[in-house]
């Protein structure tokens, strides 16, 4: 649940009710049971087999170990920032909802900050970055 609400979060952020189509993913254990070698092949869970068909979704797996280490070391630091400064100590919250909507004000706090010495704020690369993503509406 609490991923279909972020990813229909995301399609609201982006305008586009969500990405469709191919998407590639690294990492997402709970999407995979099991990673089959070192493949992009995979055996994944029945409930993200429904969400993805639900969503239209044609997962692409990366692959796993050094053939599959892409430029993301930035990304994860970002997630890891994140996670530290806003999710540690744990949040006290009675719903999902709740969460939601804490991570929606901690995401716009965050647009006016700088990530080292970068001249653009990260709310100003995301407006750019928002003009090239998700450009296809999801059918619901």
């Amino acid at each position: 649940m609490l991923l279909k609400a972020r990813y229909l979060a995301a399609g609201d952020t982006f305008g586009s009710g969500g990405p469709t189509g191919k998407v590639r993913y690294d990492n997402l254990k709970p999407a995979v049971a099991r990673v089959l070698g070192f493949s992009r092949a995979r055996v994944e869970s029945e409930r993200w087999v429904a969400f993805r068909s639900w969503a239209g979704i044609d997962a692409f797996y990366c692959r796993p170990g050094l053939v599959g280490a892409h430029k993301k070391g930035g990304v994860e630091g970002q997630i890891g920032w994140f996670r530290r400064n806003h999710l540690v100590p744990v949040p006290d919250v009675a719903s999902i909802s709740e969460l939601n909507t804490l991570i929606d004000q901690w995401d716009v706090k965050d647009e006016q900050r700088r990530i080292r010495m970068r001249t653009q704020t990260i709310g100003e690369r995301f407006a750019h970055e928002r003009t090239l993503s998700f450009t296809v509406l999801c059918p619901r």
